[in-house]
């Protein structure tokens, strides 16, 4: 029984390296997850919390100021975008109301192949609810 369970670990483990490699290889579009929260604490009380920033505006930007690619956060917060074979050091701009200053930005390296992912959160300040 324990032979065959080692075989079996042995060969899950070569299923997810492959599977992983195979994720990352050519052929695939490279492109750029991202995922923006805003930091909202509510008024007289400690707690705070991070909420997905929905309808935001998502941009790939070059050091120089070229867009490389543009997009809208979906209700969670979340936009991929592709990396339009863009290469090495980006900004990630997002544009909201709902960020303090109405934006961020963000430095990411984009890899030469496959794709990659980044958490931007920001602030928003305090929140009152009506009535109080």
């Amino acid at each position: 029984m324990r032979k065959k369970l080692a075989k079996l670990g042995l060969l899950c483990g070569l299923m997810l390296a492959a599977t992983g490699a195979t994720g990352c290889g050519a052929g695939e579009p490279a492109s750029v997850d991202v995922q923006l929260w805003v930091n909202v604490c509510v008024e007289g009380d400690a707690d705070c919390f991070f909420l997905g920033v929905p309808e935001a505006e998502v941009s790939l930007v070059y050091p120089g100021g070229q867009v490389i690619a543009t997009g809208k956060s979906d209700a969670a917060g979340k936009v991929l975008l592709p990396s339009n074979g863009a290469v090495g050091e980006v900004r990630v701009v997002v544009v909201s109301p709902l960020i303090e200053a109405g934006r961020k930005e963000s430095p990411l390296m984009l890899p030469y192949e496959g794709g990659t992912n980044i958490t931007i959160a920001a602030r928003r300040g305090s929140y009152s609810p009506a009535g109080d």
